[in-house]
Protein backbone atom coordinates (compact mmCIF):
# COMPACT_ATOMS: atom_id res chain seq x y z
CA UNK A 1 0.00 0.00 0.00
CA UNK A 2 1.24 2.99 -0.79
CA UNK A 3 0.28 7.10 1.38
CA UNK A 4 -2.02 8.12 -1.34
CA UNK A 5 -3.84 4.75 -0.89
CA UNK A 6 -3.94 4.96 2.97
CA UNK A 7 -5.69 8.83 2.65
CA UNK A 8 -8.51 7.86 0.25
CA UNK A 9 -9.12 4.83 2.27
CA UNK A 10 -9.15 7.27 5.86
CA UNK A 11 -10.65 9.93 3.88
CA UNK A 12 -13.68 7.39 2.61
CA UNK A 13 -13.52 6.14 6.32
CA UNK A 14 -14.23 9.49 7.98
CA UNK A 15 -17.12 10.17 5.67
CA UNK A 16 -15.40 13.48 4.08
CA UNK A 17 -15.30 15.04 0.63
CA UNK A 18 -12.10 16.29 -1.12
CA UNK A 19 -13.02 19.62 -0.79
CA UNK A 20 -14.29 19.19 2.72
CA UNK A 21 -11.16 17.84 3.92
CA UNK A 22 -8.56 20.09 2.15
CA UNK A 23 -10.61 22.85 3.57
CA UNK A 24 -9.92 21.42 7.08
CA UNK A 25 -6.46 21.13 6.10
CA UNK A 26 -5.80 24.46 4.40
CA UNK A 27 -4.48 23.18 1.13
CA UNK A 28 -6.06 22.90 -2.49
CA UNK A 29 -8.11 20.43 -3.47
CA UNK A 30 -5.58 19.76 -6.10
CA UNK A 31 -2.77 19.28 -4.17
CA UNK A 32 -4.57 16.60 -1.74
CA UNK A 33 -5.74 14.96 -5.11
CA UNK A 34 -2.04 14.63 -5.76
CA UNK A 35 -1.31 13.40 -2.59
CA UNK A 36 -3.98 10.92 -2.65
CA UNK A 37 -3.20 9.59 -6.17
CA UNK A 38 0.78 9.33 -5.23
CA UNK A 39 1.77 12.36 -7.32
CA UNK A 40 3.41 14.30 -4.67
CA UNK A 41 4.65 13.60 -1.04
CA UNK A 42 3.63 15.72 1.61
CA UNK A 43 6.19 18.09 3.18
CA UNK A 44 6.63 17.45 7.41
CA UNK A 45 4.27 20.10 8.02
CA UNK A 46 1.56 18.40 5.92
CA UNK A 47 2.10 14.89 7.19
CA UNK A 48 2.03 15.78 10.72
CA UNK A 49 -1.41 17.68 9.79
CA UNK A 50 -2.57 14.88 8.56
CA UNK A 51 -1.83 12.87 11.36
CA UNK A 52 -3.95 15.19 13.37
CA UNK A 53 -6.33 14.97 11.07
CA UNK A 54 -6.88 12.07 11.08
CA UNK A 55 -6.45 11.28 14.61
CA UNK A 56 -3.48 8.74 14.40
CA UNK A 57 0.20 8.33 15.09
CA UNK A 58 2.20 8.50 12.53
CA UNK A 59 3.42 4.85 13.26
CA UNK A 60 -0.41 4.19 12.57
CA UNK A 61 -0.22 6.25 9.08
CA UNK A 62 2.73 3.83 7.77
CA UNK A 63 2.31 0.59 9.79
CA UNK A 64 0.31 -0.57 6.80
CA UNK A 65 2.92 1.12 3.68
CA UNK A 66 5.45 -1.07 1.81
CA UNK A 67 8.78 -0.77 3.35
CA UNK A 68 10.11 0.14 -0.13
CA UNK A 69 8.25 2.58 -0.49
CA UNK A 70 7.92 4.34 2.81
CA UNK A 71 12.09 4.37 2.50
CA UNK A 72 12.22 5.43 -0.88
CA UNK A 73 9.69 7.95 -0.17
CA UNK A 74 8.97 9.06 3.31
CA UNK A 75 12.43 9.49 4.47
CA UNK A 76 12.55 12.47 4.51
CA UNK A 77 10.32 12.93 7.40
CA UNK A 78 12.25 13.11 10.48
CA UNK A 79 9.44 11.27 12.88
CA UNK A 80 9.55 8.68 9.99
CA UNK A 81 12.83 7.96 9.42
CA UNK A 82 13.66 8.04 13.42
CA UNK A 83 10.68 5.56 13.88
CA UNK A 84 12.38 3.53 10.85
CA UNK A 85 15.93 3.50 12.15
CA UNK A 86 14.65 2.66 15.61
CA UNK A 87 13.04 -0.81 14.48
CA UNK A 88 16.11 -1.86 12.29
CA UNK A 89 18.05 -1.20 15.57
CA UNK A 90 15.56 -3.34 17.59
CA UNK A 91 15.46 -5.96 14.89
CA UNK A 92 19.50 -6.33 14.88
CA UNK A 93 19.30 -6.51 18.53
CA UNK A 94 17.35 -9.46 18.54
CA UNK A 95 19.15 -10.96 15.51
CA UNK A 96 22.25 -10.18 17.49
CA UNK A 97 20.78 -12.18 20.20
CA UNK A 98 19.81 -14.74 18.71
CA UNK A 99 23.08 -15.58 17.03
CA UNK A 100 24.60 -15.49 20.45
CA UNK A 101 21.68 -17.68 21.55
CA UNK A 102 22.40 -20.29 18.44
CA UNK A 103 26.25 -19.99 19.05
CA UNK A 104 25.92 -20.80 22.78
CA UNK A 105 24.20 -24.01 22.27
CA UNK A 106 26.65 -24.96 19.41
CA UNK A 107 29.26 -24.44 22.09
CA UNK A 108 27.59 -26.52 24.74
CA UNK A 109 26.12 -29.72 22.05
CA UNK A 110 30.58 -29.40 21.29
CA UNK A 111 31.22 -29.41 25.21
CA UNK A 112 28.58 -32.56 25.71
CA UNK A 113 29.80 -34.08 23.19
CA UNK A 114 33.45 -34.09 24.49
CA UNK A 115 31.86 -35.24 27.89
CA UNK A 116 30.79 -38.20 26.62
CA UNK A 117 33.52 -39.30 23.94
CA UNK A 118 36.49 -38.53 26.47
CA UNK A 119 34.30 -40.30 29.47
CA UNK A 120 34.94 -37.06 31.53
CA UNK A 121 32.23 -37.75 34.07
CA UNK A 122 31.20 -41.61 33.04
CA UNK A 123 33.02 -44.07 32.05
CA UNK A 124 32.12 -46.59 29.20
CA UNK A 125 34.61 -49.12 30.56
CA UNK A 126 33.17 -52.57 32.27
CA UNK A 127 34.82 -54.78 34.71
CA UNK A 128 33.47 -58.61 35.53
CA UNK A 129 34.36 -59.48 39.14
CA UNK A 130 34.19 -63.80 39.18
CA UNK A 131 34.34 -65.70 42.63
CA UNK A 132 34.18 -68.93 42.26
CA UNK A 133 32.64 -69.66 45.93
CA UNK A 134 33.37 -69.17 49.51
CA UNK A 135 36.28 -70.31 51.09
CA UNK A 136 36.44 -71.50 54.53
CA UNK A 137 40.07 -72.03 55.67
CA UNK A 138 40.18 -70.33 58.95
CA UNK A 139 36.91 -72.02 60.15
CA UNK A 140 37.75 -75.72 59.09
CA UNK A 141 41.74 -75.31 60.28
CA UNK A 142 39.79 -73.89 63.62
CA UNK A 143 36.96 -77.06 63.39
CA UNK A 144 40.25 -79.59 62.69
CA UNK A 145 41.20 -79.64 66.34
CA UNK A 146 38.40 -81.20 67.84
CA UNK A 147 37.16 -83.47 63.82
CA UNK A 148 38.52 -84.64 61.14
CA UNK A 149 39.21 -82.06 57.97
CA UNK A 150 36.99 -84.15 56.02
CA UNK A 151 34.57 -83.70 58.55
CA UNK A 152 35.03 -79.80 59.01
CA UNK A 153 34.80 -79.16 55.20
CA UNK A 154 31.99 -81.38 54.39
CA UNK A 155 29.95 -79.14 57.25
CA UNK A 156 31.29 -76.24 56.00
CA UNK A 157 31.46 -76.62 52.06
CA UNK A 158 29.56 -79.66 51.52
CA UNK A 159 32.07 -81.16 50.07
CA UNK A 160 34.87 -83.15 52.19
CA UNK A 161 37.45 -82.88 49.78
CA UNK A 162 37.05 -78.93 49.06
CA UNK A 163 37.83 -76.19 51.55
CA UNK A 164 35.39 -73.80 49.12
CA UNK A 165 31.61 -74.23 48.50
CA UNK A 166 30.50 -73.49 44.61
CA UNK A 167 28.14 -70.84 45.50
CA UNK A 168 29.75 -68.62 43.00
CA UNK A 169 29.15 -64.80 42.42
CA UNK A 170 29.65 -62.01 40.29
CA UNK A 171 28.88 -58.01 39.57
CA UNK A 172 30.35 -56.06 37.07
CA UNK A 173 31.83 -52.75 37.89
CA UNK A 174 32.23 -49.09 35.44
CA UNK A 175 35.19 -49.10 37.98
CA UNK A 176 38.51 -50.79 38.48
CA UNK A 177 39.38 -52.33 41.44
CA UNK A 178 42.58 -54.60 40.91
CA UNK A 179 43.24 -57.43 39.81
CA UNK A 180 41.99 -59.40 42.58
CA UNK A 181 39.51 -58.41 45.08
CA UNK A 182 39.12 -59.90 49.22
CA UNK A 183 36.22 -60.20 50.54
CA UNK A 184 36.00 -61.02 54.26
CA UNK A 185 31.98 -62.28 55.61
CA UNK A 186 30.76 -63.40 58.39
CA UNK A 187 31.74 -67.21 57.94
CA UNK A 188 34.82 -67.32 55.33
CA UNK A 189 36.06 -64.81 52.14
CA UNK A 190 35.77 -64.79 48.64
CA UNK A 191 38.45 -63.56 46.29
CA UNK A 192 37.26 -61.66 42.72
CA UNK A 193 39.19 -62.24 39.90
CA UNK A 194 38.62 -58.84 37.86
CA UNK A 195 37.90 -59.85 33.77
CA UNK A 196 37.90 -56.54 31.28
CA UNK A 197 34.75 -56.56 29.47
CA UNK A 198 33.59 -54.72 26.27
CA UNK A 199 33.22 -50.96 26.28
CA UNK A 200 29.70 -50.41 26.52
CA UNK A 201 28.42 -46.47 26.47
CA UNK A 202 27.26 -45.81 30.08
CA UNK A 203 23.61 -43.67 29.88
CA UNK A 204 24.82 -40.72 31.29
CA UNK A 205 27.18 -40.38 27.67
CA UNK A 206 24.29 -41.40 26.10
CA UNK A 207 22.31 -39.03 27.80
CA UNK A 208 25.45 -36.21 27.06
CA UNK A 209 25.40 -37.33 22.90
CA UNK A 210 21.37 -36.81 22.72
CA UNK A 211 21.71 -33.29 24.32
CA UNK A 212 24.65 -32.91 22.12
CA UNK A 213 23.22 -33.21 19.15
CA UNK A 214 19.31 -31.45 19.69
CA UNK A 215 21.79 -28.57 20.84
CA UNK A 216 23.86 -28.35 17.60
CA UNK A 217 20.93 -29.11 15.49
CA UNK A 218 18.82 -26.19 17.39
CA UNK A 219 21.96 -23.69 17.03
CA UNK A 220 22.58 -24.27 12.82
CA UNK A 221 19.33 -24.67 12.37
CA UNK A 222 18.67 -21.06 14.35
CA UNK A 223 21.48 -19.65 12.48
CA UNK A 224 20.56 -20.68 9.63
CA UNK A 225 17.18 -18.66 9.80
CA UNK A 226 18.97 -15.82 11.17
CA UNK A 227 21.04 -15.69 8.27
CA UNK A 228 18.38 -15.99 5.62
CA UNK A 229 16.17 -13.29 7.94
CA UNK A 230 19.17 -10.83 7.34
CA UNK A 231 19.59 -11.21 3.60
CA UNK A 232 15.85 -10.66 3.43
CA UNK A 233 15.72 -7.40 5.89
CA UNK A 234 19.52 -5.88 3.72
CA UNK A 235 17.93 -6.55 0.71
CA UNK A 236 14.35 -4.50 1.74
Amino acid sequence: MTLGEKLRSLRSTSGWTQPEFAQKLGIEQSYLSKLENDRSIPSVEIFDKLCTAYEITPDDMIKDLDKDYVRQKLMHIPIIANATNSKHEVAKGKRKAAVIVCSTFILVAVLFFFIAHLELLSSNKQWEYFSPGVYFEEEIAHCSKDKSVQECQLKFTGNPRSAMNTAAKTFITINYQGSEIYEKLDVGYRNYHAKRLEDKRSTANNIFLIFAVFLATLGVLGLIVEARFYRIDKQS
